[in-house]
Parts: structure tokens; C-alpha cells; sequence
């Protein structure tokens, strides 16, 4: 799409060029947000259609087959995600039948992103409704099971604010979520507890998970998160499962993560161990922690990040990465031509293939690419590109010093093939487990099985630290 030559330029143009930009992106009608983040659409490919080549690719190697039992929705994004909604049912943190009367009305309504984020906030403020109303009436346990629900169905809606009509409520959408999921740690006995990591000079916000209030040194489980999750998430994908079997948990937002990115505009790093360095920091002045059991599990994107981390870090007693992740940029699968220009750092002829791919992407390629670049906080494509790549821990992995288990799914849309990779660089005692379709768990982060998930997780840290 062109800028309306009669406004002026759009919010992506500059000198003839479109540039990425957080803010203006948030700005801008999903129209012009589209054209400017549709570089990579056809015929380069986009993030998307890595997506779906990285299924077909996992699928040849495995006798695992989709099922209509996990099509909700004909756009993957929006499949991906209600496979989550329906998976975090196990932890309290949604509901089946709320779920699915969403899915059902967002079908209704044409399945675009508007529909998926109207109903979800919906179902996510009637949910709320129901929990302010117990809490009025000192409900407690009932308040926070509804919180936690309402936190989820915010953070579905969050997940695709992007790419509806009016991406600004993107911050309005993470502080109601966030809210909500405040409510519900306050109402977990003891409370979950509200921290602030001390981070150059300022902080990160986190929740410390305790196992009960005896004051006893516990194993504590550090759960970093990747780039699109929120805090309910990790409390389904490892901290009531921590708290189950009696460990600590600490559930952090770091750099391009939650309300650091929403809130600051501080976008991910690839030096991950100044991030995680602090947050061990932290927990070593808590006498609730036994300083020789602290474990970290990197989620999703930070597979790699984690990895990294573990590699300066020698603080840690184990190290989980799932997925593990060797190298970020390749789950864009840049063409020759694009990356020819990169590595010369050509901006004009990077700019004007820019400008002449404008018009070729479809909604689904626009959101995911505005999803995946508005982590890094950079202006344009090449240095977008040039910042990714610095995500890359191939040369570190093989100083980790913990004991390590890597995870890998069946139909891994994102980074086939890197958990094996990262699994062969490592040189110290590991494991490596592979989720299947068999059981219900193939897919990036196994979105329907979180509990089949943590079992595993923890049945290893239970061996691996002597609990």
C-alpha cells in the first residue's frame, strides 16, 4: 500500500523508504502497518510460510499427521493460539467451555484478528466481571481461579492486537491482563510475591513463587519466557507445577518481554546473561532458595537466549531449553538475495526491494512479521536483520557447565531440527526428549500438553538435583 500522498508520508516512511517503528506501528492503520512490514511476503516468503514449511518438514520425518481435532481455524496464528487457550485448561488457567464458546462465536464472525480479539477480551471481561463479584464477597478461591482465567483470555487477545484495526491498544490490553494476573497472585496462599530485580541500575518486574511459608532453603526454578508470552503463561508452563512438587519458582519479564517492552520500549538483548546473572543475583539473598539448586528453563525463543546465558552463568544446577535454539535468524529463512544484501550491508538495493514487495503479503504474513519485529526495537530492515542475527549461541553452548535437557516437539513450526543440533554441542551430561503427536504434544512449545510437558521437566529436575 502507498502513503496517502495527500496526509503527507506514512508512519513508515522516511526519504522514500519504509521504516519499522514500534511506536508509529502501534499508530498506524493495520493498512499502512501491512505494507511496511510486508517485505519478506511473496515471492521471498515470510515467517509464515517458514511456519508451514517447517511442519511439512517434520511431518516427512515423523509418522505424525494433523488431526481435525486440533483445526479450529483455517489461519495457523489463530489455530496456534486456541491450541494454548484449550491447553492451559489443565492448570485452572481457562476453562473448556469458555474457550470454545469463543472460538465458536470468532468463526461466526469470519475468523479474522479483530473477531479473535474482540471475543477473547469478551469472554476475558465477563470472566473478570465473575471474579471481582466473588472477591466482593470474599470468595477467595473462586476470585482467583476467575482471575487467572481473565488473564489468559486478555493475554490471547494481546497476542493478536497487532494485527487488528487498532493496534494502539496493545499497552491498554497488557496493563488489564496484567492486572487480573496480579489479582490472582494475591490471592495464592502464601501470596505469589511481587519482586523487583535490581537491572542496571533500575529493575525487572517478577513474581516469586514460594512453595509454602516454612522459610525452608527449596530447589527454585527460574522460568524465562520468550518473546510473546505473558506471566499466566509461565504459571501453566512451570509454576504451579513447581509448586506442586514443592519448589520455588521465579516468573520474570526481562528485556523485550511484557510490560519492558509494552511499558519501557526496552527491546530484547542478545547478551542474555546480563539479564539472567541478575536474576540469579536475586535469588541468592533469599534465604527461601538453596543457592546450590537453582535451575532455569528457557521457553520458546529464549531456547537460545538461556543458552546463552548458561554458557557465562555457572551459578546454575541445571538448564532446560525448549526448544533448544542454535540460531534465531534462521527461522525466517531469509532468500540469498535477501541476505547477499545484508552481509554487504547494501541499504538502497535492501530498500528498494523493500518498496517493490510491498503490496504482496497477506494479513497473516503482515501480522506475524509485525508480531516477530517489534521485539528488537529496530528502524529498518537491514538493521533489523544485522540485530538478529546476533541471536546466535552455536560457538557459546559448548561452555555450559549444567546439566541439560532439551526439549523438541514433532511438527516444530518454528526451528526444526536446532534442539538435535544444540543437543551435539553440548559437553556436559544431558538429555534429549522429543514430545510426539502420539500423545498429544507435537508443536512449538506443546500448546495442548503442559502438564505431559512438566512432568518430564521436573521428573528430571528431581533426578538431576537430588530432590
Amino acid at each position: 500500500m502507498e502513503p496517502d500522498r495527500k496526509q503527507g508520508r506514512g508512519p513508515f516512511e522516511r526519504r522514500g523508504v519504509w521504516r519499522l517503528s514500534r511506536r508509529a506501528m502501534l499508530a498506524a492503520p493495520l493498512a499502512a502497518r501491512a505494507a511496511a512490514l510486508a517485505t519478506l511476503a511473496q515471492p521471498f516468503g515470510s515467517i509464515w510460510g517458514i511456519r508451514e514449511a517447517a511442519a511439512d518438514l517434520a511431518a516427512a520425518n515423523s509418522s505424525a499427521t494433523k488431526s481435525a481435532a486440533t483445526d479450529y481455524f483455517a489461519d495457523p496464528t489463530l489455530n496456534f493460539q486456541a491450541l494454548f487457550a484449550f491447553g492451559v485448561a489443565g492448570y485452572g488457567v481457562s476453562e473448556f467451555g469458555e474457550v470454545a464458546t469463543v472460538l465458536n462465536r470468532i468463526n461466526a464472525r469470519g475468523a479474522d484478528y479483530d473477531a479473535f480479539f474482540d471475543e477473547f477480551s469478551a469472554m476475558g471481561i465477563a470472566v473478570r466481571n465473575n471474579a471481582d463479584a466473588s472477591l466482593a464477597k470474599r470468595h477467595r478461591v473462586s476470585a482467583r481461579a476467575a482471575f487467572l482465567r481473565a488473564a489468559e483470555y486478555f493475554s490471547q487477545a494481546l497476542f493478536v492486537v497487532l494485527g487488528t484495526h487498532d493496534p494502539s491498544r496493545e499497552l491498554a490490553t497488557y496493563n488489564v491482563m496484567q492486572d487480573s494476573w496480579h489479582k490472582a497472585a494475591t490471592l495464592f496462599s502464601p501470596p505469589l510475591e511481587r519482586v523487583a530485580i535490581p537491572y542496571e541500575g533500575a529493575s525487572m518486574p517478577g513474581y516469586f513463587l514460594a512453595a509454602d511459608n516454612s522459610g525452608r532453603r527449596r530447589p527454585t526454578l527460574i522460568l524465562n519466557n520468550g518473546s510473546d508470552a505473558q506471566n499466566i503463561d509461565l504459571y501453566a508452563f512451570g509454576g504451579a507445577a513447581a509448586l506442586e512438587r514443592g519448589y520455588n519458582a521465579l516468573i520474570f519479564e526481562g528485556p523485550g518481554q511484557g510490560s519492558m517492552l509494552f511499558e519501557r520500549d526496552i527491546p530484547f538483548r542478545p547478551d542474555w546473561e546480563k539479564v539472567v546473572t541478575p536474576v540469579v543475583d536475586f535469588l541468592l539473598t533469599r534465604s527461601e532458595v538453596d543457592p546450590a539448586r537453582i535451575a532455569i528453563v528457557g521457553w520458546s525463543f529464549c531456547g537460545e537466549s538461556v543458552a546463552r546465558a548458561a554458557a557465562f552463568e555457572h551459578r546454575l544446577a541445571a538448564v532446560c531449553l525448549d526448544p533448544g535454539v542454535v540460531d534465531y535468524i534462521r527461522s525466517w529463512q531469509l532468500p540469498s538475495q535477501i541476505t547477499s544484501l545484508v552481509e554487504r550491508r547494501d541499504r538502497q538495493a535492501l530498500d528498494q526491494l523493500w518498496t517493490a514487495h510491498l503490496k504482496q503479503a497477506s494479513p497473516q504474513q503482515r501480522f506475524t512479521i509485525a508480531k516477530r519485529s517489534e521485539i528488537f526495537g529496530q528502524r529498518d530492515f537491514l538493521d533489523l536483520v544485522k540485530y538478529m542475527q546476533l541471536f546466535n549461541c552455536s560457538d557459546l553452548v559448548g561452555r555450559i557447565t549444567a546439566p541439560t535437557l532439551v526439549m523438541e516437539t514433532e511438527l516444530e513450526q518454528f526451528y526444526p531440527g536446532q534442539s538435535k543440533e544444540i543437543y551435539q554441542l553440548l559437553k556436559v551430561p544431558k538429555t534429549l526428549v522429543t514430545f510426539t503427536a502420539a500423545e498429544g504434544a507435537q508443536y512449538h512449545d506443546e500448546p495442548m500438553a503442559p502438564q505431559r510437558r512438566n512432568e518430564v521437566l521436573f521428573d528430571w529436575l528431581d533426578e538431576t538435583l537430588g530432590v
